[in-house]
């Protein structure tokens, strides 16, 4: 839909009648967060904001710990993986977002770097080593320890400095470790204070951090609303990141939820790959809900969604 036609609070209304039904709701918001903030606290939501002036921080670099108690009962002993070998899957997103100009060459040295940062607080691609002699986590790195890492070689120093924004400069509060919950039922991640590129690898991090709560149990319903989602599938986006929002979308009711999207510019939703994501979502979501269009795009949904004249004629006289 166009600006101003009822996404938004399309988008509230769902999530509100999700939310009366106890289920788990989480809400993306990367442009008008404090459009979601009324219904918010209203119903005692969790609003966190995610911003270079907010205090409240995500850590990228932390592996989560994961309850793996329902996966046990649902699947019996499941095939170790690496949790160090997934998280460094992921973190290759976040700096192909952070940096796009990023070589071969530049992303292998990063995963050397990596590996080098985790070996620093004594974790390995062994998940043993991820707990200390208590049977907690141990501290994860953050941002300022890959920094360094960074800093050591001639050949990465490029990458340093491009993530010194983070770490040392106008950004830094990215550079901590992390210290807000999902406990609560209904949350808002307002992400709309970052600007430029930033918004885009902001949008990714709560992404990625919402995404792993949803995994942890499958027999607990839960729903993810991804306002403005061509901010990772559009031209301001890559493959990496659009390949990450996709297979959401492919797999999440596999793990007993849902995934909800909105965008207002079906031009930027199909920018990237020929419109391979966009319509991939498309194709992957069972209900499609067309607001106000101005002719234009109503056209290009025309031939998306197969509409007749006479529905084209609805959606832009709505």
């Amino acid at each position: 839909a166009i600006s101003g036609a009822g996404k938004t609070f399309t988008m509230k209304l769902m999530a509100l009648r999700l939310r009366e039904k106890n289920i788990q709701t989480f809400i993306l918001a990367p442009l008008k967060g404090h459009e979601f903030r009324r219904a918010c606290h209203n119903i005692g939501g969790e609003f966190i904001q995610i911003s270079p002036a907010s205090q409240n921080c995500i850590n990228i670099m932390e592996i989560r710990k994961n309850d793996k108690t329902a996966n046990l009962r649902l699947d019996g002993e499941a095939i170790e993986r690496s949790e160090l070998s997934a998280k460094i899957q992921r973190l290759h997103i976040f700096f192909s977002l952070l940096i796009p100009d990023m070589t071969h060459e530049e992303r292998q040295l990063l995963d050397e770097a990596l590996i080098k940062t985790y070996a620093g607080k004594g974790i390995t691609h062994h998940n043993e080593s991820l707990y200390d002699d208590t049977g907690n986590y141990k501290p994860m790195p953050i941002l300022g320890d890959l920094y360094a890492v960074l800093m050591e070689s001639a050949e990465t120093k490029r990458m340093a400095n491009i993530l010194n924004r983070l770490v040392n400069g106008s950004a830094s509060t990215f550079n901590q470790q992390t210290n807000v919950r999902l406990d609560n039922k209904y949350i808002v991640l307002d992400i709309s204070e970052l600007t430029g590129d930033l918004l885009t690898v902001g949008m990714f991090l709560a992404l990625d951090y919402v995404w792993d709560k949803a995994k942890e149990d499958r027999t607990q319903e839960k729903a993810i609303f991804i306002d403005e989602v061509w901010q990772l599938i559009g031209a301001s986006s890559n493959r990496l990141a659009a390949e990450f929002v996709l297979e959401i979308f492919k797999i999440i009711r596999g793990y007993g939820g849902a995934a909800i999207c909105a965008t207002q510019d079906i031009n930027d939703f199909l920018a990237l790959d020929d419109g391979k994501y966009g319509k991939g979502i498309i194709n992957n979501s069972k209900t499609k809900i067309v607001l106000n269009l101005e002719d234009e795009e109503a056209q290009r949904v025309q031939s998306i969604l197969n509409l007749s004249d006479t529905e084209i004629m609805n959606i832009t006289h709505f």
